[in-house]
């Protein structure tokens, strides 16, 4: 039996990691959730997921790309794909993005793709399908 690709959402707003879950479950994903980065890393300490889903603000302003660089560090998790969704565009992250963010700039982004909020669920799955697809090359 064939099992499916285990995506890991982590985000603070509970609304948008249900309505996440409601969607790659009818795309046949088993979808895991935590709403802190602390969280997040129990999560993937108990299993290592096919796929992570991080909010980059959630209770600091950097806690997703904190997580994603300590996840980037190690070496049982460096391969994990990380879609970053942020309410920030990222154009403006780099553009013109608050100082808070400059000293990430310079340096290489631990995520493999980033995603506006609000998502739209159709361009969500296909960088999910995406994503998996290039991870088993």
């Amino acid at each position: 039996m064939k099992t499916q690709p285990d995506i890991l959402v982590i985000d603070d707003d509970k609304d948008l990691v249900e309505t996440i879950r409601v969607v790659l479950e009818s795309q046949g994903y088993e979808v895991r959730r935590a709403y802190n980065g602390k969280e997040g890393r129990l999560q993937i300490e108990k299993k290592i997921p096919d796929l992570i889903i991080l909010d980059v603000m959630m209770s600091t302003d950097t806690e997703g790309f904190d997580l994603a660089y300590k996840l980037k560090q190690s070496k049982d998790y460096k391969t994990i794909p990380i879609l970053m969704l942020t309410s920030f565009p990222s154009s403006g992250m780099v553009e013109k993005g608050p100082e808070k963010f400059q000293h990430i700039m310079g340096e290489e982004w631990p995520v493999t793709e980033f995603l506006e909020k609000p998502v739209n669920p159709d361009d969500l799955i296909a960088v999910i399908e995406e994503v998996l697809a290039e991870k088993k090359e």
